[in-house]
């Protein structure tokens, strides 16, 4: 009894295995793995693939 199992999870930004519990940077391994990602947010590196609609045409040729 007492004996609890810790959670081990992938690092999204590296794929280093890192606990989740007790971890300030969760789900990252590290801050500068948590800052790595911010920045691509930040930047737009993140896209969800799609076609493009007429829609999406005429806002970027009128430039809204």
């Amino acid at each position: 009894m007492g004996l609890k199992k810790t959670r081990i999870i992938r690092c999204p930004s590296c794929g280093k295995m890192t606990a989740y519990e007790n971890n300030p940077y969760r789900p990252f391994c590290s801050r500068g793995c948590k800052g790595l990602d911010l920045i691509r947010w930040s930047e737009e590196s993140y896209r969800v693939a799609g076609e493009r609609s007429e829609d999406d045409d005429d806002i970027h040729s009128h430039g809204e």
